[in-house]
């Protein structure tokens, strides 16, 4: 534990006596110890102001000449009062003692030093401070994998509430969905809301001569064109099978345009040379439209007239 807690440690040591910082010093290196060291209370309270960052623990004799050890250590404190301090001295004057405890003072060595206790107090010192680091270090590891878990957690929310709320195959809204928003939008809008119904011409018979994967390619190929016709507010749905839903607000008198090009679009592509239409029922909402389903039931009238007619057409249902 002693090895380990002087390992890399940086001492600011402060002996006018150059025998003894020579000696000390040899032996504190030989443990990866890192010494900054000054002759005087001066040069030390100096050097710390230009190492204070890296300085760990502070070592000072006591009497010296131009500043001694304690009024050294009084300014330092000013500026870093949880900085380790120990001092070194030949006597044990009350005075001295006195002040070491007014100062905080973390503990003392009696001189002549003994090498071994000066490598025990250094490191009883330490201990709680390199004890707090760890304490610290592993808090901030906590607070970062708590911080990951909470973001891992909120991104599996929302691919959750996306799974929820999305159409697997499609990845546009599912039937769910479609109706929550789109009733949101109904509440909202008292007036220019549309509502269109669409259905993929004869899927039946492409799913039967064609297989389930095509009949899957021509789902998302339909969804994809059009997506490219609709606006950012637009809501648009697969309600099952292949069968989608729109509903949109505009103040536009081209809007209806814009669906019979939905039409025109699905009707000049092929996939893999296969071609398809849809059909399309549209109703506007009025008074009497009490909730979403209401126009979405008129909506799908016209979309039943459309079929009914010889598909591949947009019946708008006015009222």
């Amino acid at each position: 534990m002693t090895n380990n807690i002087l390992d890399n440690l940086t001492i600011l040591y402060v002996e006018d006596d150059e025998a003894i910082k020579k000696n000390t010093i040899i032996t504190l290196e030989l443990l990866n110890a890192i010494i900054i060291e000054a002759s005087n209370g001066k040069e030390g309270l100096e050097k710390f102001h230009e190492h204070m960052d890296k300085i760990d623990i502070i070592i000072t004799d006591l009497s010296m000449p131009i500043m001694n050890g304690l009024d050294m250590i009084e300014e330092i404190k000013k500026i870093n009062d949880d900085v380790p301090t120990l001092i070194t001295t030949a006597h044990q004057e009350v005075s001295y003692l006195k002040k070491a405890i007014e100062l905080n003072v973390t503990s003392y060595i009696l001189k002549p030093i003994d090498i071994r206790d000066i490598i025990t107090t250094v490191a009883k010192a330490m201990e709680p401070i390199k004890l707090r680091q760890e304490l610290i270090a592993k808090n901030e590891e906590l607070i970062a994998l708590n911080n990951s878990l909470e973001d891992k957690i909120k991104e599996r929310t929302k691919e959750l509430e996306k799974l929820a709320s999305t159409d697997f195959l499609t990845g546009i809204n599912n039937r769910r969905n479609f109706f929550k928003l789109s009733s949101e939008n109904f509440e909202n809008n008292q007036q220019n809301l549309y509502a269109v119904m669409i259905d993929i011409d004869k899927f039946k018979d492409i799913n039967d001569k064609y297989g389930h994967n095509i009949g899957d390619e021509i789902l998302k190929l339909t969804t994809s064109t059009i997506n490219e016709r609709l606006n950012e507010n637009d809501i648009f749905g697969r309600l099952g099978g292949e069968e989608f839903a729109i509903v949109y607000e505009s103040c536009d008198i081209g809007h209806i345009k814009k669906i019979e090009q939905i039409r025109e679009d699905i009707e000049n592509i092929k996939y893999d040379g296969i071609s398809f239409t849809i059909s399309l029922g549209l109703a506007k909402k009025e008074d009497f439209d009490k909730n979403i389903d209401a126009l979405l039931s008129r909506a799908d009238k016209a979309l039943y007239d459309a079929k009914g007619s010889g598909r591949n057409k947009l019946i708008f249902r006015e009222r």
